[in-house]
Order: structure tokens, then C-alpha cells, then sequence
């Protein structure tokens, strides 16, 4: 059986953040064994809590980013397969935070790919709207990683 790690509780953290600022009502997330399943109360629910559910199956769906119109070049998508990390390790800070100003050129994650990290780089000089990858998730080619303002 899984076991949740640190990791595991920052992105829940991060994704409750995100359904909270974007309306979602309810998101399901699987990782080997177990289940999180969190929704947010509305006035039709009493309470709702995380529910851990074991061995179950659920169909996997794009995640809605933004609902406004977003222009290509403002987004940083996911040049290979592999694994976002947003730090060099876990100890470290994350390469960048929403509304930080980078340059062209700087770090903003890597991307660990047969057992190379791979440094995916700002490609323009901006300030970064939002962190779409998870530390530590699979990330597929062209996924969005880092939307630009």
C-alpha cells in the first residue's frame, strides 16, 4: 500500500488552493493504492472532508487552466515525458513563485527524464501567472507547465 508523503501534502495543498480560486466543487486524485477525493462545501453540503478510498478506479481528464482566452506564447509547456520537480531537491525553495518576475533564460523547473534532469528555461522575460506542474508528478509532452502573464 502507498503511503503519503510531504510531497504528496504540499500538492494537496496547492491543488485545495487552486479549486478554491477557480470554483471547482470536487477533484479526484489517485496514486498507487489510494484515493483522495476533496470537495468544497456549497450550500447543498453539510461537510466535506478528504476521503482516502482504496483500490478504486477513476478516469483520468485534462485539467481546465484558466477559463479566459490564453495566448500561446505565454505558455510553457512540457518539451518531453518525465517528472516536474520545482526545486533542485526537497530542501530547496521552489525555482520560481507566482507573480516573481524572471528573465529570459532563468530556471523555472526541471523536468527528470531517463534518469537526466532536464533544466526547462524561461523563454521570454515576464511575470509568471501560473504554476500548472506539481512537484513530483508525471508531466506529458506539451502539457502546460508555467503560464506567463
Amino acid at each position: 500500500m502507498s503511503k503519503i508523503d510531504k510531497t504528496d501534502i504540499e500538492n494537496i495543498k496547492l491543488i485545495t488552493k487552486e479549486t478554491k480560486l477557480n470554483n471547482v466543487v470536487k477533484i479526484k486524485i489517485k496514486k498507487g493504492d489510494y484515493e483522495i477525493e476533496l470537495s468544497s462545501q456549497t450550500s447543498n453540503t453539510s461537510n466535506s472532508y478528504p476521503e482516502v478510498i482504496n483500490n478504486s478506479k477513476i478516469k483520468t481528464t485534462e485539467e481546465k487552466i484558466v477559463s479566459e482566452d490564453l495566448k500561446e506564447e505565454n505558455i510553457v509547456k512540457s518539451p518531453m515525458v518525465g517528472v516536474a520537480y520545482l526545486s533542485a531537491d526537497p530542501n530547496s525553495p521552489a525555482y520560481v513563485k507566482v507573480g516573481q518576475h524572471v528573465k529570459a533564460g532563468d530556471t523555472l523547473l526541471l523536468i527528470e527524464a531517463m534518469k537526466t534532469f532536464n533544466e526547462i528555461k524561461a523563454p521570454k522575460s515576464g511575470v509568471i501567472k501560473k504554476i500548472v506542474a506539481l512537484n513530483s508528478q508525471p508531466v506529458e509532452f506539451g502539457d502546460h507547465l508555467i503560464i506567463f502573464e
